[in-house]
């Protein structure tokens, strides 16, 4: 097992990598979840966007083993945008530790909710961490209808927990 070095603000040139990474976890993690072409549809729309520069307004963490990239995430407002860790690095607790720092900056912001799309695959780790299912969706990717989960998770006790 190896051990996470740290979690960092991205840089502008970690670019590539996030998209390698990106594009890895969806072609090997989720291949029991979608077809070959959704995850073709599904990458295009997501370089597609980055190529648009829609990165620029979420914040992004980094983790990193040895220096080496090996996951990231990010957060546009209140809704979680990604959390991809590489094949490689999986079930060693860095997608956890990436969505605690999202989460903690969610409530730096003053979010008392995140929302987020999950693709299938990463429902168990969303429930994991107390997110709900609130709806099933699909994101249109190159004319390919590809499900999802909207999710949320309500970061801070509601006034009636704090009273009981």
């Amino acid at each position: 097992m190896n051990k996470l070095s740290s979690i960092r603000p991205a840089h502008a040139d970690d670019l590539f990598q996030l998209l390698r990474i990106q594009t890895d976890s969806l072609r090997t993690l989720c291949l029991s979840d979608y077809s070959s072409l959704e995850l073709e549809a599904l990458i295009a729309h997501n370089l597609h966007h980055f190529s648009l520069g829609g990165y620029r307004s979420e914040f992004i963490l980094v983790a990193e083993v040895d220096r080496v990239i090996v996951g990231w995430s990010a957060l546009l407002g209140s809704r979680i945008s990604a959390i991809y860790v590489h094949p490689q690095f999986i079930r060693q607790g860095i997608g956890s530790q990436l969505l605690r720092a999202l989460e903690t900056q969610a409530i730096q912001s003053q979010f008392s909710t995140l929302k987020v799309a999950a693709s299938l695959t990463a429902r168990p780790f969303y429930q994991c961490h107390g997110y709900q299912i609130i709806a099933r969706s699909f994101l249109f990717a190159q004319n390919f209808p590809i499900p999802y989960l909207k999710m949320k998770k309500n970061l801070l006790p509601s006034l009636h927990q704090v009273l009981s």
